[in-house]
């Protein structure tokens, strides 16, 4: 802008505009004195000159033209930062001068100071220079458009308007982790990028070895990615970047990588099932004396790892569930400590699954044994005296169990056994006890019945006068 001071003084004298004049009036000198006209500009106290900046990725200035016309374009500016010489500004007056900056309409500008003294304006002494100093945001992306006037302090009408134009990226995200899951499929996360404004969302890179490949068609607007379009055994690398909206659209720089190898092949079936202190006949039945506590020896394949999970679930009725760290290749895990008592008496059934890190599952593999909790009823006792030979204790007890029959006196102690029938009738052979008249022997047997799991009954006590 322009000042004009006018300084013009013009006298005219007529007396009597229709008075008769003289021929000494028009030959007559006449002075008049000169106009003066002062212009005032802004490169009367200030030069200005591109600064050493250069656009991103390029060697283009970041600014070109002088204090009467100056552009400036930041160009694309991949992720926030600080542009510390766009031009140079100089007192070129012979007094100290204060130079002034407002920027507008650039919210992707963070701050537009003179280096000097870091604030939006500064006092130069005649001579003395310094530079402005851009820093771009870190919260808004997208093209930025706007006008950035420098003018003189004090002024209202010293000042240069000059274009303004950056292209911000949004910030790049944070680092992304990577995950294992069922069937070859990776779950990715990241970090939010700290820009917000003008965020359009997130694009997913990925690599085999070679060049990267965009997974998404269009961006995504959390923080999560499911790739399943996988081949098990391939290593994959994975890098994220944020995306602006508007036109142009930025991306970012590209987050921090992370490696995750697809995983769709499930551990192999376990190869046996065996119940390690069952009770009963041929120790397989689960029953009173082990159902708080059984253990379960599980075969596990060649290829089993340390960090598979073996769970091993006992069902009847319901049911209870332990799990275990897998072998090292071909071995046995144990599952001691197995409370099972809780359970219904039945058919026990026992099922074992492995899982590895990605959540495969193997095939299951099921054994059952026979849960019986339950003792026989007291048997039945009594006492037959043969006289000179062996004695008889007979009676009944639940079918084909296992009968025990203990003298308890008189001394010495004496054990004996047998088994009922399918009626449940039992008939034992036991010691020759005889007595005499008047002076019979008291003879006392304890009888016990035993079922197939092993539950043994309470017991029948028998006292007999024994003569003999």
């Amino acid at each position: 802008m322009r000042k004009l001071v006018v300084t013009a003084c013009l006298s005219l004298a007529a007396a009597g505009l229709f008075t008769q004049l003289s021929s000494a009036a028009f030959t007559g000198s006449v002075a008049a004195p000169s106009n003066g006209i002062t212009a005032d500009a802004l490169h009367n106290y200030f030069s200005v000159s591109p600064g050493t900046d250069v656009q991103p990725g390029t060697s283009t200035a970041v600014s070109s033209g002088n204090v009467d016309g100056l552009s400036i374009n930041l160009g694309t500016v991949p992720s926030a930062r600080t542009f510390s010489s766009v031009f140079w500004i100089t007192n070129v007056s012979s007094a100290t001068r204060t130079a002034t900056l407002s920027l507008s309409s650039v919210p992707q500008v963070a701050s537009a100071v003179f280096a000097s003294s870091g604030s939006t304006s500064a006092a130069l002494g005649a001579g003395a220079s310094t530079t402005l100093t851009v820093t771009t945001s870190t919260t808004v992306a997208g093209r930025g458009t706007g006008t950035l006037r420098l003018g003189l302090s004090g002024t209202s009408w010293l000042y240069r308007n000059y274009s303004f134009h950056v292209d911000e990226a949004p910030q790049a995200p944070g680092a992304p982790t990577g995950t294992q899951k069922p069937a070859g499929r990776i779950d990715l996360s990241w970090g939010a990028s700290t820009t917000t404004t003008n965020l359009a969302g997130y694009d997913v890179y990925r690599s085999s070895g070679g060049a990267y490949t965009k997974l998404t068609a269009t961006p995504q607007a959390g923080l999560t990615y499911s790739d399943t379009a996988t081949v098990d055994g391939t290593a994959y690398t994975y890098k994220i970047h944020a995306v602006s909206s508007g036109i142009p659209v930025l991306d970012s720089l590209d987050s921090t990588t992370v490696s995750v190898t697809a995983d769709a092949t499930p551990p192999g079936q376990a190869t046996s099932i065996t119940l390690t202190n069952g009770g009963g006949a041929g120790s397989a039945y689960v029953n009173s004396g082990n159902a708080s506590s059984i253990s379960i020896a599980v075969g596990l394949p060649a290829g089993s790892l340390t960090t598979d999970v073996v769970q091993l679930t006992a069902s009847v009725g319901g049911s209870v569930t332990a799990t275990r760290a897998g072998s090292a290749g071909a071995g046995t895990v144990n599952f001691n400590g197995i409370n099972v008592s809780g359970l219904g008496d039945g058919t026990l059934t026992l099922s074992v699954i492995s899982t590895d890190l990605a959540g495969n599952v193997s095939a299951v593999r099921t054994v059952t044994v026979t849960k019986d909790t339950v003792a026989p009823g007291a048997p039945t006792a009594s006492y037959t005296d043969n006289h000179n030979v062996a004695d008889v204790v007979f009676g009944t007890a639940e079918a084909n169990a296992s009968i025990t029959v203990t003298k308890t006196a008189p001394a010495p102690t004496a054990g004996f056994s047998g088994t009922a029938d399918g009626a449940g009738s039992y008939s034992v052979t036991v010691a020759i006890d005889n007595g005499k008249i008047p002076t019979p022997i008291s003879v006392t047997y304890t009888v016990t019945a035993t079922d197939a799991a092993g539950n043994t009954s309470s017991a029948t006590t028998l006292v007999y006068s024994d003569t003999r």
